[in-house]
């Protein structure tokens, strides 16, 4: 009798006790829930934005990319290089371009390679300096679409991903891929769009002074050329791609 008496108080205080932390929590949620609702809900959407974006690869590709930034030529000796008298993007140096008319441009030419998320604009110019606004057609090959060969130049490293207007990845690109080219002078008639579509079928690494990439073809081809290896001019890389002419009739 005495022992169920004394677990009946036990019992009673452990109630007690349960009632007040109850009660402490709910004033502690009652005195925290304005600070909730003034201080951390309007900031919400950028928690979880921040908590989404959170991608342990990329920092890490980003942080490698800023490292081998900081130790890669700057762009005076880079052009030094890539730039020099034999190379290939030097090689017009004797012959007289005169672009009195920019039809890639006028054409709003874009290159595309969803792949390894390439894509900017095809510029033409009277010297390989072009390149430091976007992709560069040399001007003795043909355009693209057209009989012959397309030859596109573009620097590695001026720029950097998250951007796509730059060959950075263009080694990693596999035979059998897609390139687009696109023209719509109309940006406000997308009905007028017309594609070029190339299938990568090689591709090679040359001397900075191998002009034979650029010479005119019998076959409807497209050329990409970039430095390698990557951080340096020492080399070129080389797509060659033939248009599918399953997908336009030539």
């Amino acid at each position: 009798m005495q022992l169920s008496h004394k677990n009946s108080r036990i019992g009673g205080r452990n109630m007690r006790n349960l009632k007040k932390i109850t009660i402490t929590l709910f004033l502690i949620l009652l005195v925290l829930s304005p600070a909730f609702l003034f201080i951390l809900y309007p900031n919400y959407n950028n928690l979880v934005l921040a908590f989404n974006s959170f991608d342990l690869y990329n920092i890490s590709k980003e942080a490698s990319v800023k490292i081998l930034t900081q130790i890669s030529p700057n762009k005076e000796k880079y052009q030094e290089q890539v730039l020099g008298a034999t190379s290939i993007e030097e090689s017009l140096k004797d012959t007289k371009i005169n672009l009195n008319k920019k039809v890639l441009e006028e054409l709003n030419t874009i290159i595309t390679i969803d792949t390894i998320k390439i894509e900017g604009e095809i510029l033409q110019g009277e010297s390989s300096l072009r390149m430091d606004d976007g992709f560069w057609h040399f001007p003795t090959t043909s355009f693209p679409g057209e009989k012959g060969n397309s030859v596109i130049i573009g620097h590695r490293f001026l720029h950097l991903p998250p951007r796509k207007d730059t060959f950075f990845n263009l080694e990693d690109i596999k035979i059998g891929e897609r390139i687009v080219i696109s023209q719509n002078p109309d940006p406000n008639r997308p009905e007028e769009e017309e594609f070029f579509n190339y299938i990568v079928t090689e591709t090679k690494i040359v001397e900075p002074n191998d002009v034979s990439v650029i010479r005119q073809t019998d076959d409807y081809r497209l050329t990409l050329i970039t430095c390698t290896p990557l951080w340096t001019s020492e080399k070129r890389f080389v797509v060659i791609a033939k248009l599918d002419k399953l997908y336009k009739k030539v």
